[in-house]
């Protein structure tokens, strides 16, 4: 496995153009920083850089139907996906909608066990027989032709805002925002849908407040709370409009006025506490998501939209429904590990179970891909004996959408995104899935799995460089997230101090270099290097609250002996 410093064209020599710690210089020229207007707009992005919303190909119609269904008091029916960012763009519509003067409004949210994935006809029977005229969905719609098709024909008007990729035909809907539709010619094409949905509440209070429409205004960076749970849970890119809208954001997140929000940040330990991307990534979003994953009574949107007087309860719940998430998810890795032995040298896996919890097959999809660097494809049968299906691909050198594809005759239905996808196909034709994927990656040998894994870090660093400024500066770079990561740093020939063994099979070393030591905690498939050894250690930087005590600790992500 090479080990690899980043490059970005300039060379270690080179000064910077301002005043910094030298690792800072270091994972700034690394990834092409080099100009000082550059740099100071990584840290500091102007919300004036926005790209203007009616850029979006669709929005002028859809800002005129929402227009008209203001003034005629019109029943508006919000329809948002079930996952992380159709949930909080839902609440982001209704709240929006809601500060903007609607009167008329309500939202629905299919299950993800029960419906699936989509726009269904047999709810828009009921949103019909409710007496709602126009549905806005969001993260969600671009590929529903036939259910937006039925809508049409019972009358009802269709505002589709999704993000995802479409299918050779869009849906007739009265309009489309979607950045990734062909004929749409935005730079927003990094959008997950909640950005979508935010974009579409700028647009239509820039419209009514030109119109004299509003009777009361407001900032719409209350909303950007919701922007920043979405953005980084999705994985979307995390640059230009993104990094811009989600380092605002996190500032929002940590003074929410949403009771759920505020009680969740307790429970985990963030009241009155600075945010960051990767607070969100593995503390905070997992406890949402498992709400959405396990359908156990309380939901992600029902704790995001929460009363003061709710609040406490739900997220009691879903603290309890999280363990459970927990327990479900390790007994399917033990479950996975049995079968990928199949698997050998393949140059993608596709395994299923009853065992399966259905929601946790993207988490040990992603699981596999992370430990094999190949695509994973995770299902679950039902009892219907359909198996829901979730894949996950390692790089841009894949495309899921293009395997699954070539698969589609097998399949009931497939969506979603490059390197996220789901799928639905009967046990009948597992196998035939089997043989059509085994095709595709024969016709395709460029994607043959021969290359030597590498592993990128940003700058090399000495432990007595790790203090409060560096650790200031290196926060101030955040958001971190997809192309953007988190930057990683170098210890070179430091000593094994002290290895202590913790809970769960992780471990915790003592790493020094003459005066200066460094504790440096790894869960990640932790290896035992014996004490007194020299290392070579990438790790992640962080901030370590501790009974009342704050030090710096190395979140270790690869460790070898020092040769």
């Amino acid at each position: 496995m090479a080990w690899l410093r980043r490059s970005g064209g300039a060379s270690l020599s080179d000064a910077p153009p301002f005043m910094m710690p030298e690792p800072i210089w270091q994972i700034l020229s690394g990834r092409g920083y080099l100009q000082k207007e550059e740099i100071e707009n990584l840290f500091q992005p102007k919300l004036r850089d926005l790209a203007h919303p009616f850029s979006l190909d669709g929005m002028d119609i859809a800002i005129a139907r929402l227009l008209k269904a203001f003034q005629l008091q019109e029943k508006i029916l919000i329809y948002g996906d079930y996952d992380l960012d159709g949930t909080p763009g839902l609440v982001l519509l209704h709240d929006g909608l809601t500060r903007l003067g609607f009167q008329n409004v309500s939202v629905f949210q299919p299950s993800r066990l029960n419906d699936g994935y989509g726009l269904h006809e047999n709810r828009i029977t009921e949103f019909h027989k409710d007496g709602v005229s126009l549905i806005l969905t969001v993260d969600v719609g671009i590929t529903d032709t036939a259910s937006v098709d039925y809508a049409n024909s019972l009358g009802l008007d269709v505002i589709v805002t999704d993000h995802h990729l479409p299918k050779e035909t869009l849906p007739s809907a009265l309009a489309i925002v979607n950045p990734n539709k062909g004929t749409c010619t935005s730079s927003l094409q990094h959008l997950c849908g909640t950005g979508v949905a935010f974009y579409l509440i700028l647009a239509l209070r820039m419209e009514m407040t030109k119109l004299n429409l509003l009777k009361e205004d407001f900032d719409p960076k209350v909303l950007l709370d919701l922007f920043a749970l979405a953005t980084i849970t999705d994985m979307v890119p995390l640059v230009r409009e993104n990094r811009v809208l989600v380092k605002h954001g996190l500032i929002q997140l940590a003074k929410s006025q949403r009771p759920g929000i505020k009680k969740l940040f307790r429970e985990l330990g963030f009241a009155n506490k600075k945010i960051s991307s990767q607070d969100i990534a593995f503390r905070i979003a997992p406890k949402l998501n498992a709400l959405t994953r396990l359908e156990e009574g309380v939901r992600a949107l029902d704790v995001l939209m929460a009363s003061e007087d709710d609040a406490g309860r739900l997220v009691d719940e879903a603290i309890v429904i999280n363990q459970r998430r927990v327990q479900f998810q390790e007994q399917a890795k033990k479950i996975s590990a049995e079968l990928v032995k199949n698997y050998a040298n393949e140059k993608f896996i596709w395994i299923y179970s009853h065992d399966f919890h259905p929601g946790v097959i993207s988490l040990i999809a992603s699981d596999l891909m992370g430990q094999y660097n190949v695509p994973a494809f995770v299902g679950c049968v039902r009892e219907d004996g359909r198996i829901m299906g979730s894949a996950r691909a390692p790089s841009k050198k894949y495309n899921l959408q293009d395997m699954l594809k070539r698969a589609e005759k097998a399949l009931h239905k497939f969506g979603g995104h490059q390197l996220a996808a789901g799928f639905e196909v009967t046990v009948d034709r597992a196998e035939q899935i089997q043989h059509l994927l085994s095709d595709y990656f024969k016709e395709n040998l460029s994607l043959e799995n021969n290359e030597e894994p590498e592993v990128m870090y940003d700058a090399e660093v000495k432990i007595k460089e790790l203090d409060a400024e560096f650790m200031n500066w290196y926060e101030n770079l955040g958001p971190f997230g997809m192309q953007f990561e988190v930057p990683k740093l170098l210890l070179k020939g430091v000593k094994v101090k002290k290895l202590k063994r913790l809970k769960g099979s992780y471990l915790k070393y003592t790493l020094e270099s003459g005066a200066a030591a460094i504790e440096a905690p790894w869960f990640s498939n932790p290896v035992e290097i014996p004490e007194g050894s020299r290392v070579d250690v990438i790790f992640e930087p962080q901030w370590n609250d501790f009974n009342g005590r704050r030090s710096i600790q190395g979140l270790i992500h690869n460790m070898r002996l020092n040769e």
